[in-house]
């Protein structure tokens, strides 16, 4: 019930739309008792006392009160359907803002088709078992006391007889309240297995028609389907024996009022017209029970879709977003002091890292694959949390500074340049999102970008599609380099900017980063060396650990890994790197 109660604050933000909601519900469910009781005094005053002159005037009672009673209704339809739709929007903009401040180590044991599911399934579930667990529940419950109270009012031995089945009906909804709760988390789990597969498979769609594995790929998504389809039948094979067996059982108790009551009337201890009356109520009565027995049903759904959704929101946000100091750098300098790190129980990733880049300085990290090299830049912008150590950026604690500030100055290009499904515009607007379009050019001219803009079909606002799936590689990571420049942050990480171009366009690209690098503080990953000859010292990393550092001749002279990367092409050359290490020898 925890659950349920931490859901009730959102109701609590539009107390006006949810009284009203209730409001129309309460007036639309006091005006039932109007028709069993017009129909009373037809049969007893109209029919059997021959008094046709009152016909007319109780129709037009009973018809009035049916207008408005679906007047009232419609009207509470509307609010409902306003009020819900606040509701999910402001649950699930809490959950998608909790979601983008979650550290990267969470992201990591996630599958995103997962995410997605809860985002838009599990808050639907969860506002239907508010919203309308929340308004019928209350009609549900006011019916059956203002309809008991009239039972009571006709006749109290009677309506015993009525709610004669009511402890089973109870007895009923305790089982099935107990019981269903895992049968719909393990719905909930093969729905987000179903969708996180198929998210999987329709961003890889290129890579399975390469790799010709549809028929594979095809056989995968049916497994996990039918897994769905089976929790989907436990769940409502449950309820197709629940919900008959609680009506059958409601409905002995008109049973047994049509056979008390026609004994009574035969006896004379009742007349006709409160008998009809008073089984027109008994009909009422089961009617908002049975519907309290189908809100069972969705308040279960919506506890397990709410565990869901809760259990991202109570997760701990990344350390830094509730500090609001101010960014002040105006020189970038970046010193490590005996950082360890370590992803989890997986070893230590980092260990007793020391480094001094002074501003504008730029330090290139080598080493073979899972040395440190990516994780040791990932520190400092605070995707993960060093264990110990201390990392400063002009001479202050990078924990001292906010997560935002921090991360507005810092720039990064990675290998694999990520574009969103819009147009160049809204791509390079992540860089500075007030840009003007003469500032988007420029930094596209400084980019080598330019070019193949002015070709695409509507220039800046030509679309770029999933991934920038319409571009090239090279074209992408210009567009990238782009995006940095109108960053412009006073440190940058270049994470094997070039390592995946051709060698033509890597001059292109290559050209863009001196423009890019220029009076900036840069960490450099880089198999070729054209991006690290220059540096200003190069960092050998293995294991986890420095064992060299220093420029590229001091680093051949001495002979030891670096050298060795050199000889056996792990770093490669090209035409372009010989002319930069002529100029460097020079």
């Amino acid at each position: 019930m925890n659950i349920v109660w931490r859901v009730f604050g959102y109701l609590r933000r539009y107390p006006l739309l949810g009284s009203a909601t209730l409001a129309c519900a309460i007036l639309g469910t006091l005006l039932i008792v109007v028709f069993p009781a017009v129909t009373k005094l037809v049969i007893d005053e109209v029919l059997t006392r021959n008094q046709p002159e009152r016909l007319l005037p109780l129709v037009l009672i009973a018809a009035v009160a049916l207008l408005l009673q679906h007047g009232l209704n419609s009207v509470r339809i509307i609010l409902n359907n306003t009020f819900e739709q606040k509701v999910i929007f402001d649950l699930r903009s809490d959950l998608y803002s909790h979601i983008q401040m979650l550290p990267l180590r969470w992201f990591d044991n996630r599958a995103t088709g997962d995410l997605m599911t809860r985002i838009l399934e599990d808050v639907n579930s969860v506002e239907r078992m508010l919203i309308d667990g929340v308004e019928q529940g209350v009609v549900a419950v006011l019916q059956v006391i203002i309809v008991l109270g009239m039972m009571f009012y006709i006749s109290a031995s009677l309506t015993l007889w009525g709610l004669a089945p009511a402890p089973f009906l109870a007895g009923g909804a305790l089982w099935y309240t107990l019981t269903a709760h895992r049968r719909y988390r393990l719905q909930r789990r093969a729905a987000s297995a179903m969708n996180s597969l198929l998210h999987d498979n329709l961003a890889g769609i290129r890579q399975i028609k390469s790799f010709v594995r549809e028929r594979e790929e095809h056989g995968r998504f049916n497994a996990v389907s039918d897994q769905l389809r089976k929790a989907t039948l436990v769940v409502m094979k449950v309820w197709a024996i629940y919900h008959p067996s609680m009506y059958v059982i409601g409905s002995l108790g008109i049973v047994l009022v049509v056979y008390v009551g026609s004994r009574a009337v035969l006896g004379g201890l009742m007349q006709v017209g409160d008998l009809i009356a008073f089984l027109m109520l008994t009909g009422f009565l089961y009617e908002p029970i049975n519907k309290l027995h189908q809100l069972n049903q969705l308040v279960q759904a919506g506890r397990a879709a709410g565990e869901r959704v809760f259990e991202i929101i109570d997760t701990p946000i990344e350390p830094g977003w509730n500090v609001t100091s101010a960014a002040a750098v105006t020189r970038g300098e970046v010193r490590f002091n005996d950082v360890n790190f370590s992803y989890g129980d997986a070893g230590p990733a980092l260990q007793h890292i020391t480094l001094q880049a002074r501003a504008g300085e730029t330090i290139a990290l080598v080493g073979t694959t899972g040395a440190g090299k990516s994780t040791l830049v990932n520190l400092l912008s605070r995707f993960y949390e060093y264990d110990s150590g201390e990392i400063l950026i002009d001479g202050k604690p990078i924990r001292d500074y906010g997560t935002r500030a921090l991360r507005q100055m810092v720039g990064v290009v990675t290998q694999e340049s990520f574009l969103f499904n819009g147009s160049v515009r809204e791509n390079l607007r992540m860089g500075k999102p007030d840009a003007t379009d003469e500032e988007l050019l420029r930094a596209a001219e400084a980019a080598n970008a330019r070019p193949f803009i002015d070709r695409m079909p509507e220039g800046l606002d030509s679309v770029v599609g999933e991934r920038g799936v319409k571009l090239s590689v090279g074209e992408k990571q210009r567009l990238s380099i782009a995006r940095a420049l109108l960053k412009d942050p006073p440190i940058l990480i270049l994470d094997e900017a070039t390592a995946s171009v051709d060698t033509t366009t890597e001059r292109l690209i290559q050209e863009a980063l001196e423009h890019l690098m220029a009076d900036r503080t840069c960490f450099v990953i880089a198999h070729r060396l054209s991006t690290i000859l220059r540096a200003d010292q190069i960092l050998v990393l293995e294991r986890g650990r420095i064992i060299e550092r220093g420029t590229h001749t001091e680093l051949v002279e001495l002979g030891g890994k670096y050298a060795r990367l050199w000889e056996q092409s792990f770093l490669e050359p090209n035409a372009g790197d010989v002319e930069t290490l002529l100029e460097v020898k020079a």
